[in-house]
């Protein structure tokens, strides 16, 4: 009783539906297919995956407890009700109904090869087994068609049907199935019995499904490690390494681009390193010091050149002689204005520019050096003109004088100063339009000892090209002065760390020295490895995203909650009921001292329950203690204990649920049948008429309703139905109904009859008379002593052997004497002339077998 303030406790079905809610969306699904009694197929698994991968499955479904096997949607019972339209199922006859009790006990007879099996594996696909098999169709058939079949059954008396390949069979869920094969599943080879109500064996197939799915992932995780790219092997240490090393899903594009693209000069500066590194494994520390010294005088040698170059084309340098380009402009124009003033009576113009003084110039030059060199210019006594070679005149003498006058004029002497300097400046220039010898020769030097001249040289082509650009602006025949060259590479650096290096070299700093650019070269070259791999790298990234959407899906598949799940509920919900409940049924079937425990272990991802032995002084496995036909009673205690857990009182099915077991216990199994019979309905396959024995005499004793059936071959062909048994496995009891049925028929239709049909039906009816005296001492006398399937003496029934009389002997003498005068299985002699009895007669006989037999009953009391 609850305490105020206490709910309920959860049932074990509420537990999974609140469970199922917080798992993923495929597993709800799948969940929702076995509580259907369907399974995940092969292509289902392969869709799953593909959606898990692309992140694109939807949301799944809502699993309820009116899901979960054993339930159904009004919670009342489900009872079977017929079977036809079956077709392409094994060899089955076509056309053929088998219908059931709705209530009690339906027990189906059939020989082997009769289609017994193919029914009962097909009742099998429609409900929950613990093991399901792949229906087969009929292998000999020349055309394979698909397996039919139609199940109409009912919830609670409102009835439904379902159709072999329709996509659920909810409702059938609820209905049970036990055969040899299932039986493995309560008793293991090792004769563990696992008892788990069918609502845990969801668990087990979504466990199983997580594996098939898991297995799908894995196949396609091989695939995608097959697909990986050969990437390069770079040396270790190196950034390219380092980069290889962390190479992921996560690495972007720009990242790739910006380790695979290799600088303007990366390949000269490797050609470079490696030509150094080769030269200086071919060196030693005095060498190595030598040719940094020499290598020190030629950038000296280059640098004094470029300081020159840096001086006289600095933009300083060029403003200073455009502004002394301007002054002897000016001065120029200020001389040529006083020459046009003094000379201008002259008979020629142009005294003064440019053309005249150079003429000029070039007389004086004449005049003091060949001419007149002993005296001053010009000389104008007693002379001849040094320019027309003509004696001078008076006039042309005393024009001379005015020209060097005016020549030793101011305006005209420091326009002259400043053209010289001008003249100068240019001279200067000049030389610095190539580049010395020396220089060029240095410059070699240097880029044979592995130094960078590209930059400088670069510079020097561009210092020379505005050294003849200022040249030309200066002669006048370049419109745009140059506006300076830019500052020039720092050569004196370079200079100071060569004789640093130099200054500093010792054997050891001399191997550091190549071990680092070792290290360089390597660096470089795992560079240019890693440019030639981009499109490998982007491969690689784009597998690892695959990758990593696998993996993600793959973490769906875990089975370690279901595993923890599994064992919580068997725990809290199954455990202690079980042991309880199993051990009244092993009690029920005469197994002692077997119970059933936890083992603690795992087996398929359930928590195993394992028969124990009570009070065993001695360590011994379950299958060395019981025999084979015990152990199969505990497969059937296994099962019948998990239908005494189904609430819904729904219908069992059992196919040949006593193989291996002895008479004694096909009697128990057969009284716990039809035991459960009386509050569900019980349908039972067999191919022992011993055990329809059983069944018939446990159902008259406890007043259970029995429905007969049997399947039989027609022709060759198995699976004809029949809504009773056959004569040769009905027991007394069902004989004397057989035989009073007979003869109330043969009494109805005796008029119609004629003398020779009569008398065939009455012979007839005196062999079935003749067989059931027989049966009855069988059954009833002998057996009651001897067990027919053990050959078991039974000692206690020995005292009924004393109730039987005289007149019990009499009667039986009389009355199988006279059924078997009148069986057809004897041939009247001609001379006797054989008349065959009235119905009245035969109807005193069958009187007799009936009070003959209730008197032998009370015998066995």
């Amino acid at each position: 009783m609850l305490r105020r303030g206490e709910s309920e406790p959860m049932t074990l079905e509420q537990d999974l539906v609140t469970w199922f809610a917080d798992r993923p969306d495929w597993q709800r699904d799948a969940v929702a297919l076995f509580c259907a009694n369907e399974v995940v197929t092969p292509d289902q698994i392969s869709t799953i995956a593909d959606h898990l991968i692309a992140g694109t499955y939807p949301v799944g479904s809502t699993i309820t407890v009116e899901d979960i096997p054993g339930t159904s949607a009004t919670g009342g019972p489900v009872t079977l009700k017929a079977i036809s339209g079956v077709a392409g199922v094994n060899a089955l006859l076509a056309d053929q109904v088998l219908t059931f009790g709705p209530t009690g006990l339906t027990v189906i007879y059939g020989d082997n090869a009769s289609g017994k099996s193919g029914y009962a594996r097909l009742i099998r696909e429609a409900v929950t087994a613990r093991i399901k098999a792949d229906l087969l169709g009929d292998v000999f058939a020349k055309e394979i068609s698909r397996p039919t079949g139609s199940f109409l059954y009912a919830v609670a008396d409102v009835e439904s049907s379902w159709h072999l390949g329709d996509i659920s069979a909810q409702d059938l869920s609820g209905i049970r199935f036990y055969d040899e094969e299932c039986g493995d599943a309560y008793v293991t080879a090792a004769s563990e019995v696992s008892y788990r109500p069918s609502a845990l064996t969801v668990l087990d197939r979504l466990s199983a499904a997580c594996e098939a799915l898991q297995k799908e992932l894995n196949r396609r995780v091989s695939e995608n490690t097959n697909t990986r790219p050969d990437l390069p092997l770079v040396a270790n240490g190196t950034s390219a390494k380092t980069f290889l090393d962390r190479l992921s899903a996560d690495t972007t594009t720009t990242q790739i681009d910006d380790v695979t693209t290799l600088s303007a000069d990366h390949d000269a500066t490797l050609a470079s390193k490696l030509q150094e590194e080769a030269r200086l494994r071919g060196s030693d520390p005095n060498k190595e010091k030598a040719r940094l010294t020499q290598l020190a005088s030629h950038w000296r040698m280059v640098k004094s050149h470029v300081d020159s170059l840096s001086e006289a084309l600095s933009a300083d340098a060029i403003g200073r002689i455009r502004d002394e380009k301007r002054k002897a402009k000016d001065l120029r124009a200020a001389a040529t204005i006083a020459s046009a003033k003094t000379f201008d009576t002259e008979p020629l113009a142009g005294v003064g520019a440019t053309a005249w003084r150079a003429l000029w110039e070039a007389a004086r030059e004449y005049s003091v050096v060949v001419a007149y060199h002993d005296h001053d210019f010009p000389k104008t006594d007693a002379a001849v003109c040094v320019l027309c070679q003509q004696p001078l005149s008076e006039e042309g003498a005393g024009r001379l004088m005015r020209f060097e006058e005016f020549v030793a004029d101011t305006t005209s002497r420091d326009a002259l100063a400043a053209e010289n300097l001008l003249s100068s400046r240019r001279d200067n220039l000049s030389v610095l339009q190539s580049l010395p010898a020396a220089v060029t020769s240095a410059l070699s030097q240097l880029q044979s000892g592995g130094e960078n001249v590209d930059a400088l040289e670069a510079w020097l082509t561009t210092a020379t090209s505005e050294a003849d650009a200022l040249v030309e602006w200066i002669d006048g025949t370049k419109a745009d002065r140059p506006a300076g060259i830019e500052t020039p590479p720092d050569i004196g650096k370079r200079c100071a760390e060569l004789i640093t290096s130099s200054e500093s070299i010792d054997a050891s700093n001399f191997n550091e020295s190549l071990t680092r650019l070792g290290r360089e070269v390597t660096e470089l070259q795992a560079r240019s490895q890693l440019a030639a791999a981009h499109d490998s790298l982007t491969a690689e990234v784009a597998r690892l995203k695959d990758r990593q959407k696998l993996e993600a899906a793959k973490r769906l598949t875990d089975t370690t909650g279901i595993t923890r799940k599994s064992t919580d509920l068997t725990t809290e919900h199954v455990t202690s009921v079980i042991r309880d409940q199993f051990t009244r049924e092993t009690e029920r079937l005469h197994l002692r001292k077997v119970t059933i425990d936890p083992t603690g272990g795992r087996r398929n991802v359930t928590l195993e329950h394992r028969p124990k032995l009570l009070g065993a002084t001695i360590a011994a496995s379950i299958d060395g203690v019981l025999s084979e036909g015990e152990q199969t009673a505990l497969g059937v205690a296994g099962f019948l204990t998990e239908v005494m857990f189904d609430d819904s009182k729904s219908a069992v099915v059992l196919d040949d649920p006593v193989s291996s077991l002895d008479a004694g216990r096909r009697s128990r199994v057969a009284g716990r049948l039809v035991e459960l019979a009386k509050d569900r309905q019980v349908i039972v396959f067999t191919h022992e008429a011993t055990f329809v024995t059983a069944l018939n005499k446990a159902a008259r004793d406890q007043g259970v309703d029995i429905t007969e059936r049997a399947i039989i071959r027609q022709g060759d062909r198995p699976g004809k139905t029949m809504d009773k048994h056959p004569w040769s496995i009905k027991d007394t009891a069902a004989r004397i109904d057989h035989l009073a049925a007979e003869l109330a028929r043969l009494q109805r239709e005796r008029d119609q009859l004629d003398s020779d049909d009569y008398t065939k039906r009455a012979q007839e009816w005196g062999g079935w008379l003749s067989q059931a005296w027989e049966r009855a001492v069988n059954l009833d006398v002998v057996n009651e002593l001897v067990d027919r399937g053990t050959n078991e003496v039974r000692p206690r029934m020995f005292r009924m052997l004393v109730g039987i009389t005289e007149q019990d002997d009499s009667d039986f003498q009389a009355g199988y004497a006279k059924a078997s005068e009148w069986a057809l299985r004897h041939d009247q002699a001609p001379e006797t002339n054989f008349m065959a009895p009235e119905p009245d007669e035969l109807e005193s006989e069958l009187n007799r077998f009936k009070q003959w037999v209730a008197r032998i009953k009370k015998y066995k009391k």
